[in-house]
């Protein structure tokens, strides 16, 4: 009885917001209802109304048995939508029948109404953008989100999302760091071979990583990002930041990211993610009913793949970056600026360096063997000599100086050389501090022992300076427990009888624990 007194005092409350002057989508707003069941309470009468309510109480909800899931999903994420609610069904309940978008809207209305909990309103209005040939165009986006770890702490992500216009067939990939060129680059590889070919053109909005400046209305590319678009043979069109009706596909496609996969998941790893993510576009992103076009995007990508030109070749991203001479004072002149190098990068006749732009406006610079040298926040002003006095230092010579009188001090000095070489390429960055702490070992430590260690540790490939110390130690330990065994332990009791005591001895097993 309590629960028809609700309903009937519902449709009393609808007829009476509306008396007030209230629009459907106003009411369904206040009372935590979708309009068009407003505009139907409002079309019928309070016996039509009675009679429907009696419908309804005699009929078995067929997601019952996923009450309390939903439940608990939308009490952890109050904007989740009824699409995203089905996704969860679909990827956490794998006897979940078939059933159609209705029944489940209907079903996360219900479970809405009967805990209390409300779905926040926010609105924006998109323009209809007139529908391209087969084969015509490719939207590309930049997006990121705040996700949460499984131990509660915040994590941002970021994605870039392609869609062809016209199928609407779409892809994202997903990266724990700032896109640059040319991981950007990379994901348009991706992209291109997942749809199995290229469209006429491409849409962007006049983004950092693909453009340099813009002179006089003109745009001006990174030369990195013309050389593939080059490549490739696809036009390139740059639009307005959100602009939806030179973009709207891709916005949509960044928002329906957020809002249907990203919203209520929680952040393992990239990888972890990334798989989830095509897991999501096969199930739901490229199998539903899409509700512009009415058809399903998978289904309309088999025609539009014949449309497509096809993939010829690899392109390597490194191969785009932008090159730069390196300047005798060990600088590069990037946008009326000087970018330190490391002291000695520049070496007679002609040094050549490549560049990178990150999303979060910095350089990166790499050498001939594509290793980062350099790391800058790109100045905004003209003039300047960008770069700390770590750049002044000479850190490859001295660096070498140190690996050949290391070297020189073992058994093997080409072994060793290559062990500390094998460092360095591991850890570029930290080769100095690593050399440091073998240098220091050797000073209080004999020769012997570290040069046993370091025969262990390239048998088991371990190229770290602590962990090098570490089995020496296990070595000089195990020795002296050795010596110790020479020598029986003899202990004298109450009736003077003599026991000889073994210690264990450790097992070269036991140095396998270092490697974990």
């Amino acid at each position: 009885m309590n629960k028809l007194m609700h309903k009937l005092l519902m449709y009393y409350e609808v007829h009476r917001l509306k008396r007030e002057g209230l629009k459907p989508s106003q009411i369904g707003r206040y009372l935590v209802m979708d309009y068009r069941t407003v505009k139907k309470y409002l079309a019928m009468t309070e016996q039509e109304y009675q009679d429907f309510i009696e419908s309804q109480s005699i009929r078995n909800k067929i997601l019952a048995p996923y009450e309390e899931f939903v439940k608990a999903r939308l009490e952890a994420c109050e904007d989740a939508s009824a699409a995203q609610v089905h996704d969860w069904l679909k990827e956490n309940h794998e006897d979940l029948i078939d059933v159609d978008a209705k029944t489940v809207f209907n079903f996360v209305l219900h479970v809405r109404t009967k805990y209390g909990i409300p779905k926040p309103f926010n609105q924006r209005d998109y323009v209809k953008v007139q529908e391209l040939p087969y084969g015509k165009q490719t939207q590309v986006d930049f997006g990121e989100y705040n996700m949460t770890t499984e131990e509660g702490k915040r994590k941002k992500v970021y994605f870039i999302s392609f869609v062809l216009s016209r199928s609407r067939q779409k892809i994202s990939y997903y990266s724990e760091r700032p896109f640059t060129t040319i991981s950007a680059i990379d994901a348009h590889e991706q992209a291109i071979n997942f749809f199995e070919g290229i469209t006429e053109e491409f849409v962007y909005d006049q983004d950092t990583l693909f453009l340099v400046d813009e002179n006089k209305g003109d745009l001006i590319m990174t030369e990195a990002f013309r050389k593939y678009a080059e490549h490739r043979g696809f036009k390139l069109h740059f639009c307005r930041k959100s602009d939806p009706q030179s973009k709207g596909k891709v916005e949509n496609v960044i928002k329906y990211s957020k809002y249907n996969f990203l919203r209520g998941r929680n952040f393992v790893n990239i990888d972890i993610l990334n798989e989830q993510n095509i897991a999501w576009h096969e199930r739901t992103a490229n199998a539903k009913v899409h509700s512009t076009t009415k058809k399903i995007p998978y289904q309309e990508w088999l025609i539009e793949k014949s449309y497509l030109r096809p993939v010829m070749g690899f392109f390597k991203p490194e191969s785009a970056l932008d090159e730069y001479d390196v300047r005798k004072d060990n600088t590069i002149s990037y946008k009326g600026n000087f970018y330190r190098v490391p002291l000695g990068t520049y070496k007679p006749p002609k040094t050549t360096v490549r560049t990178e732009i990150t999303d979060d406006n910095r350089l990166f610079i790499y050498n001939a063997e594509n290793k980062k040298i350099a790391t800058h926040a790109i100045y905004p002003g003209k003039g300047k000599t960008i770069g700390g006095s770590n750049y002044m230092r000479d850190l490859t010579s001295g660096i070498d100086q140190l690996i050949e009188q290391l070297s020189g001090q073992f058994n093997n000095p080409e072994r060793a050389k290559e062990y500390f070489l094998q460092i360095r390429k591991d850890k570029p960055r930290y080769i100095r501090d690593q050399l440091q702490h073998i240098k220091k070992l050797i000073g209080v430590m004999d020769i012997d022992i570290i040069d046993q260690a370091m025969t262990f540790c390239i048998d088991n490939k371990i190229y770290r300076a602590t962990d090098l110390e570490s089995v020496a130690k296990k070595i000089l330990s195990q020795k002296s427990q050795e010596t110790t065994v020479s020598q029986p332990i003899v202990i004298k009791t109450i009736n003077q009888t003599a026991h000889k005591i073994i210690p264990n001895k450790s097992d070269i097993s036991d140095y396998q624990s270092l490697m974990n």
